[in-house]
Order: C-alpha cells, then sequence, then structure tokens
C-alpha cells in the first residue's frame, strides 16, 4: 500500500508540476522571441532550431533511457532545464538582449528534456497492469493538461507584475519541485550493463529492427509524424502571431488563449476516461487525428479574441484522444525492455515535426495570411485520421 500511494503522488504531481514549468516556458519563450523581433520568419527560425537536438539526438535518447532507471533520468533532465533557464533572466540582468543566446539556451533546454517523456512512458509498465494502463495515462494526462491550463493562468498573472524575461524564473522553480517530487517515486528495475557507445547504437538499432518488422505500429508513427507536421507549427508559432499580429492582443491574452487550450485538453480526457472501455483504442487515436487537425480550419474565422478562445477549446480536445490511445496501445503491445526506444522514435517524430512545421510558418506567414496557413495546415492534418480508417488494422487495436 505504501509503494501504491507513493506512486499515486508521483503520477498526479510529477506531470503537474512538470508541465506547469514548461507552460509557462511556452508562453514566455515564443513571446519573447517574437516581443524581440517583431518578425514572423525570425520567430518561426529560432523555434525551429530549438527542436534540432531531437532531430541530432533523439534516435539514440530511447535506448540511453533503457539503460537507466527511468526515474533517475527524470529527475537529472528536469534538474538540468533548470539550470540552463536561470540564464535567460541573467542576461537581461546584464543588458544583453541577444535572440540568438536565448536561441542557444532554448536548443540546451530542449535537448535536456528529450529523455522525458520517453522515460514516464516507459516507466509506468514496470508499476502498473496492462488492463489499468489506459487509466493511469488518464490520470497522467489530466494532470498535464491542468498544468496546461493553469500554467498559462499563472503565466497571465505573473506577467501583470513581472517582464516576461523574469518568467523564467517560476518555470525553474516548478522544474526543481518536479525533481523533488519524482524521487518520492517507487525505483523501477534496471539490469545493469556495460554502457558505451557501441552499446547505445546497438540498442537502438535494435528498437528500428523492431519497428521495421511491426507494420501497423510503423504506420501509427508514420500518421502521428505526418500530422505533427501541420499541426504544431501553427501550435507553436502560428498562435502568438495571430494574437500578436493580426488581433492586436498581449501576452497575457497568448497565455490566456493556451489556457483555454488546456481546459479542452482536460474535457477531452474526461471523455476519454467514459468511453475508453466501449471503444477500441486504435479508433480513439483515429479520432483525435482528425479532431486536432480539423479544428484548426475553424481559426480561419477568427475575428477576436473570444473566438480564437473557444476555438482553442475545440481544439484542445481532440488532443487527448490520440495521445491516450496512442501511448496505451504501444505499452500494451511492445516489450517493456524496448519501450523506451520505441517512445524515443515517437518524441522524435514530433520534435523533429515540430521544428520543420515551426521554420514553415515562420516562412509561409511572409507570403499567406496567417488565417489561411491554419484553413489549409487544418485541413491537411485533419486528412490523416481519415487516411488512416482505410488501414485494415488500426481501428481494430485495443
Amino acid at each position: 500500500m505504501k509503494k501504491q500511494n507513493k506512486l499515486n503522488i508521483f503520477l498526479w504531481t510529477v506531470p503537474l508540476v512538470n508541465s506547469i514549468g514548461r507552460s509557462i516556458y511556452d508562453v514566455a519563450f515564443i513571446w519573447l522571441i517574437l516581443d524581440i523581433t517583431d518578425s514572423e520568419k525570425i520567430t518561426g527560425f529560432v523555434a525551429m532550431t530549438t527542436y534540432f537536438p531531437a532531430i541530432i539526438f533523439g534516435l539514440f535518447i530511447g535506448a540511453i533511457v533503457d539503460l537507466f532507471p527511468k526515474t533517475k533520468m527524470i529527475s537529472f533532465a528536469t534538474i538540468m532545464q533548470g539550470m540552463v533557464l536561470l540564464c535567460i533572466p541573467l542576461l537581461f540582468f546584464y543588458n544583453i538582449e541577444s535572440v540568438w543566446l536565448i536561441m542557444l539556451l532554448a536548443f540546451f533546454h530542449n535537448g535536456f528534456g528529450l529523455p522525458m517523456v520517453p522515460a514516464f512512458n516507459a516507466y509506468l509498465p514496470t508499476q502498473i497492469k496492462k488492463e489499468n494502463l489506459l487509466k493511469a495515462n488518464s490520470i497522467v494526462n489530466i494532470s498535464w493538461q491542468t498544468a496546461v491550463l493553469i500554467g498559462p493562468i499563472i503565466a497571465a498573472q505573473l506577467l501583470t507584475f513581472y517582464p516576461v524575461e523574469n518568467l523564467f524564473y517560476f518555470c525553474v522553480f516548478f522544474y526543481f519541485l518536479a525533481a523533488a517530487l519524482t524521487t518520492i517515486a517507487p525505483h523501477d528495475i534496471v539490469e545493469k550493463e556495460k554502457i558505451n557507445t557501441k552499446k547505445i547504437i546497438k540498442k537502438t538499432m535494435e528498437g528500428l529492427q523492431y519497428l521495421k518488422e511491426r507494420a501497423t505500429l510503423r504506420v501509427i508513427i508514420i500518421l502521428t509524424l505526418l500530422s505533427n507536421l501541420f499541426v504544431m507549427g501553427p501550435a507553436i508559432v502560428g498562435i502568438p502571431i495571430l494574437v500578436k499580429l493580426y488581433l492586436g492582443g498581449d501576452a497575457s491574452d497568448f497565455a490566456l488563449v493556451e489556457a483555454y487550450l488546456g481546459l479542452g485538453m482536460l474535457l477531452g480526457t474526461t471523455m476519454v476516461y467514459g468511453i475508453g472501455g466501449r471503444v477500441t483504442h486504435g479508433l480513439l487515436f483515429l479520432l483525435g487525428l482528425f479532431i486536432d487537425g480539423a479544428s484548426f480550419c475553424l481559426y480561419y474565422f477568427v475575428e477576436s479574441m473570444n473566438q480564437l478562445n473557444f476555438f482553442s477549446i475545440l481544439h484542445g480536445i481532440g488532443i487527448p484522444f490520440l495521445i491516450i490511445s496512442r501511448v496505451s496501445i504501444m505499452q500494451k503491445h511492445i516489450p517493456e525492455k524496448l519501450l523506451g526506444r520505441i517512445f524515443a522514435i515517437i518524441s522524435i517524430s514530433i520534435l523533429s515535426m515540430a521544428g520543420v512545421s515551426s521554420g514553415m510558418i515562420g516562412v509561409m506567414a511572409e507570403f499567406f495570411e496567417i488565417k489561411t496557413i491554419f484553413l489549409i495546415f487544418g485541413i491537411l492534418a485533419g486528412a490523416c485520421g481519415i487516411a488512416g480508417l482505410m488501414h485494415p488494422k488500426i481501428k481494430y487495436l485495443n
């Protein structure tokens, strides 16, 4: 019982606290860059380059995650992210307002964060029975989405007292608190192996070979990759451009848009929790892909902040459908010893496409109205869910 209580504390608190820090960072970083440069193109380029760690190192992170205890990986990654972010307000304290130095720090911040999601998702099956994984992932997502809701609200309130660069101090506080809370979690046991570059490469190749032999799981990852190519750029770069340069809003308005997105995600998680036992995980995944993309088409009609907030709720509803179901499918169908590597590959598909997509938005915003970009990308992303229905097996996965 004591072990279960510690696990419950971990599931409810660590995703919440860590994600509050990350939510504040997401608001502060992209707005800071847009504020300094006042350029869609440069903002898109900077956002793109901060995802390069995933493209360069992401493939090998999974092997590293599988070689070490997952809770230690989570603590280490979170502490290092906090240490990096401390440097941003210090730059401003010394009047060094360099967008390129901030970009470099964001590069390291995202790099140290790479093990987080694979380690967390690989940790759960070591502590939870397979039949309970959907509910456990729902709890994790409720914690995460609560953070996505309240993190931007906290950011909006802080912005009434502090300049945007000082918000990074609060990110650091939440990161360090998450690292401390992780020490409470029951430890997962990892067989000790000699760790060197050759071993990491070998284990990485084992993960790729596993996916090569399993076509259905491979298609799920390909659909994830394509969907994120069309969704992540509008979400990361397009929304702040829409708020600041089209609707004339400020950083607090942008933070509230992110909060309404979190509210939609909480509603979506409640729906998944309620219908998860009656609908296959595969069908939930495809439905999530469609809603996540198609809801962006509504942004074409935005004329006010109130409309944008409402559409953000609708967009947020689809995200838990695809995330919770995809994670549960992988946890149930992949051997425990390979989970870190497979989840790392999924993270690469998300993060690398986030970088490419962000760069695309920055360039396209020079030629197209931002609302038109939302419409085009929304149609393409929604089509990924429809395309997945044509696969003979995905919709039946459980």
